[in-house]
């Protein structure tokens, strides 16, 4: 795309949660999404490409806010909106049917993925190995049967972190905790849980980046389970992620380029490309994953539209390979013009 063509942009994200349960269990991941939308917009002040910036909190007021403007692109920063969690999954396809070019994934890879259990099958159908697990819907018991050894406990449609504490893990088969982790995430943020087998191990963040057509694997990150505090456990909840000083400076510490060596990270690069095909993912995605003791990679999340403030894993991937970030924004802004000039994009 030549710089003459100059697109006007909406940077549309979410506004603060209202939902009483959300704003007490996960209100400190709104910060991330103001960074964000900070983070992209000076990247389109440095192209000096016009752009209006816009919240919504209900998926009914996303005519109203495209209706007040002519922008030819729509850069996609909404993470969840209050009414439902798959509410947010709808905005790429009402984006384009009022003719607009939208960043990030379609619709219907943002309904899988934001379905834990959901994108689990479609992994597993593709050949790519995750954790057994069971979803237990608000109302009913944890079932008799189980994946054996250690258990996790997490929200089935929730992301950031959302929901997982340090009650999360299991051990020992101790079936009291994990009735009381699963009725924690029953009350608290009101939507099914998964219990999942606990892969103990390495972690490892795999960012994808898509352009020109190229999918590109970043350098690949890890998360630095030596700067945990003593004594914690080796798994990245809602307070490592969100809670200021807990870790200073860090968000989900990591460190990216991870040491590992040209085999693994061809490995690990691998499956992520893989669960990217397997999922429908477009313009960018960071897959998680955990390595056992066996040297197994098992995928344990795909995150479409992944967090992009400024400390968070895509940027820090992104900036491992030198590159500057306003050249990522404009990458997502070409890809999305271009599927529309090709009559490509899909909801």
């Amino acid at each position: 795309m030549m710089r003459a063509m100059s697109p006007s942009v909406l940077l549309l994200h979410n506004l603060p949660s209202e939902e009483p349960l959300f704003r007490a269990a996960c209100g400190a991941s709104d910060a991330g999404v103001s960074q964000a939308v900070r983070h992209v917009a000076e990247a389109l002040a440095a192209w000096q490409w016009p752009h209006r910036v816009a919240g919504v909190r209900h998926l009914t007021e996303l005519p109203v806010v495209l209706q007040a403007g002519a922008e030819s692109v729509v850069f996609n920063l909404v993470e969840r909106l209050d009414g439902g969690e798959q509410e947010c999954s709808f905005v790429p396809a009402i984006c384009r049917a009022f003719g607009r070019a939208c960043t990030g994934g379609t619709a219907e890879s943002l309904v899988l993925t934001l379905d834990k259990d959901l994108t689990k099958r479609r992994l597993s159908a593709h050949g790519v190995r995750t954790p057994a697990g069971v979803v237990v819907p608000v109302g009913t018991r944890v079932p008799d049967a189980l994946p054996g050894g250690a258990w996790f406990v997490k929200p089935l449609s929730s992301d950031g972190s959302e929901g997982i504490e340090l009650d999360s893990l299991i051990h020992g088969g101790d079936r009291t905790a994990l009735a009381a982790a699963v009725a924690r995430v029953h009350a608290k943020l009101g939507q099914a849980a998964l219990v999942e087998e606990f892969i103990a191990g390495r972690e490892f963040n795999l960012s994808i980046v898509e352009g020109a057509g190229q999918v590109v694997p970043l350098p690949v990150s890890e998360i630095d389970f030596a700067l945990f505090p003593k004594g914690r456990p080796h798994f990245v909840d809602y307070a490592v992620k969100w809670q200021p000083g807990l870790i200073a400076g860090q968000v989900s510490p990591r460190r990216v380029p991870a040491q590992v060596d040209d085999a693994l990270a061809a490995r690990l690069r691998a499956v992520a490309r893989h669960a990217w095909q397997a999922c429908g993912c477009q313009d960018y995605a960071r897959v998680d994953t955990r390595l056992d003791a066996a040297g197994e990679i098992y995928v344990l999340d795909v995150n479409i539209n992944c967090d992009l403030s400024p400390l968070a894993g895509l940027p820090a991937a992104w900036q491992a390979t030198g590159a500057p970030f306003a050249a990522f924004v404009r990458q997502m802004i070409e890809n999305a013009c271009r599927r529309k000039s090709a009559n490509h994009d899909t909801l």
